[in-house]
């Protein structure tokens, strides 16, 4: 057999011997990388079949997105990750995924501690609701490395312990229903930008405080919304749209 290049392989360059697992043979970092380039964790997952030592590998990819995943198996999945520097957790359940009653507040708060123990330097959670559930009262985690987050949902009432804070936060992007911002945006020492999106909150006023923001979006508000009240001296940039 001749390459293209007119190099002829040998007889022991055509065929690696038999039970040579040449998968098993790549470092580590070049097994994660093909891994971080899946579409999905149980794509990763499903990955073991080629290799053994993909088996564990499959759990420590630097980018993490779960589609698919049930609501309730969503806790165990994370707690089979063993990875100290998760660039990027998604966790996007869909509308048939959602338990019917709605999630209560014990299972919201659990799964986000269990996203906050991986310190994702990027974080998504997007959980739909059914209409005619109750909102949640959700307690939020330290996400101490954590840059961005993005939470979406329209059933979760998002509060702020004493002690909880959020140091390297700089993109914070809600929708859904908000509580009062202020004690919110005090743990976030390093916020750039703010993004609120089709949001409902329980009183007219809106009121954001930053000393640190430069970017503010507000996209749909309610149309409760009667004053907009901004004390932020670094804003640069403000984009506001209302729902009439």
């Amino acid at each position: 057999m001749e390459l293209r290049s007119g190099r002829r392989l040998r007889s022991s360059e055509q065929q690696p011997p038999p039970g040579v697992d040449r998968i098993s043979a790549l470092p580590d970092d070049l097994l994660l990388l093909v891994l971080a380039r899946l579409p999905c964790a149980s794509a990763a997952a499903r990955t073991g079949v080629l290799s053994s030592r993909w088996r564990d590998l499959w759990a420590r990819p630097y980018q993490i997105v779960f589609r698919d995943v049930p609501f309730r198996s969503l806790e165990a999945a994370l707690g089979s990750v063993d990875s100290p520097a998760v660039s990027i957790l998604e966790i996007h359940v869909p509308y048939e995924c959602v338990p019917n009653p709605f999630p209560d507040t014990a299972g919201v708060d659990s799964l986000l501690r269990a996203a906050a123990r991986l310190e994702p330097a990027e974080f998504v959670f997007a959980l739909p609701g059914h209409l005619s559930s109750p909102c949640v009262d959700v307690d939020l985690s330290c996400f101490h490395r954590t840059t961005s987050i993005e939470l979406d949902s329209c059933l979760l009432f998002l509060r702020v312990p004493t002690g909880v804070d959020f140091p390297a936060l700089e993109m914070l992007s809600l929708s859904g229903r908000i509580p009062d911002l202020d004690p919110l945006l005090s743990c976030c020492p390093r916020l750039r930008t703010l993004q609120l999106r089709s949001i409902v909150h329980d009183t007219s006023d809106l009121s954001v405080t930053s000393a640190s923001l430069h970017e503010l979006v507000v996209d749909r508000s309610s149309k409760r919304t009667s004053r907009v009240n901004i004390v932020a001296p670094m804003l640069k940039q403000l984009t506001m749209s209302f729902i009439a």
